[in-house]
């Protein structure tokens, strides 16, 4: 039985993250932590929680746990998963993993040191259609993969006293959509097309109040040769969550990530495919988490892939400031 902590228990803790740990047969929510007391307060009676803490270091030094998920903003992940391993426990953070690459690499070498699970909550991996189509393209029943194409956009464009503005400063947020929406999407084209290899970029903040861009527009070559763009925005409306998949003698198209349907088409034809969903989305996260612990080769969402959605994003970024095309090393040489 995994005994969990959740750290930045904010309303997608309580309706996501917490259910599915509650509903985990090897899982038990034994403590979470917010400063507001009184919010706090009420979560952890409306969950039955036995525990409650609005100071960090307190619940870690309070014992009982086995593990701790860490869902506070960017910029405190890689302390407060670093803390927690040192105490001895697992972690399972939000993504994306950390503010920067070098953070990202930091929580992975430790966790290694210590023998402790480290993973990253891309729960995108997990939903049926992202599930079958990676499957589908696995299967070589398209022929080789060719290309790929995703958008991440949202209208998310808060004012500066917004409960959520801490997305659109850098110090709080670490990067505006490529980190908050298009890091699933780079997550999906990793799992498609394997290790990135360079990455060229343009960034613009036009529409948001923040420091961070709201606006990157990114081309991914990944070493197995398929290309992949991606578009990120805030501030608009509708959203977008949608992604392509181009193989050799046929394609694919997702107009919803989270979504329950996809289009195949092929030998000019196209199918529509459902694949309704578990509406406890973070479920699978949590059981692939568990997996990890008691036999880490069964572990699929872990650090290493965080570090490598990390690697991206931040050639991105480096890519819009430099105006050039930035490759990268095999995770195995970097640092």
């Amino acid at each position: 039985m995994i005994r969990w902590g959740i750290v930045g228990f904010g309303d997608i803790a309580a309706k996501a993250v917490a259910p599915a740990i509650m509903a985990d047969p090897g899982s038990a929510l034994i403590a979470i932590c917010r400063r507001d007391a009184m919010a706090l307060e009420h979560h952890r009676q409306a969950l039955g929680v036995p525990n409650g803490f609005t100071d960090y270091g307190e619940m870690l030094n309070h014992g009982g746990l086995d593990a701790i998920y860490v869902a506070t903003p960017v910029n405190l992940h890689a302390s407060q998963t670093l803390a927690a391993l040192e105490c001895g426990l697992h972690v399972l953070v939000e993504k994306p993993m950390a503010a920067t690459a070098g953070e990202a690499e930091a929580m992975v070498l430790r966790a290694g040191q210590q023998g402790l699970t480290l993973g990253v909550a891309y729960y995108h991996h997990f939903t049926r259609i992202n599930t079958y189509v990676r499957e589908l393209v696995g299967s070589g029943a398209l022929g080789a993969l060719a290309a790929l194409h995703g958008n991440a956009s949202s209208s998310f464009n808060p004012s500066r006293d917004d409960p959520g503005a801490w997305r659109i400063l850098r110090s709080s947020g670490g990067g505006g959509p490529l980190m908050d929406l298009g890091s699933h999407r780079l997550e999906t084209f990793h799992s498609l097309a394997g290790p990135s290899r360079q990455v060229s970029a343009f960034s613009d903040t036009r529409r948001t109040c923040g420091d961070v861009e709201d606006s990157l527009s990114m081309i991914v070559r990944y070493a197995s040769g398929v290309q992949a763009t991606l578009s990120s925005v805030w501030g608009i409306d509708p959203a977008r969550g949608d992604y392509e998949v181009w193989c050799t003698h046929g394609h694919v198209n997702v107009p919803y990530a989270r979504g329950d349907e996809c289009y195949v088409t092929q030998d000019g034809e196209t199918r529509r495919v459902y694949q309704p969903d578990d509406p406890l989305y973070d479920a699978a996260v949590i059981q692939d988490f568990v997996a990890g612990v008691a036999n880490p080769s069964r572990h699929v969402l872990h650090g290493r892939l965080g570090l490598e959605v990390q690697c991206v994003i931040d050639a991105a970024y480096q890519s819009a400031t430099c105006e050039g095309v930035v490759t990268l090393s095999p995770i195995g040489s970097r640092g």
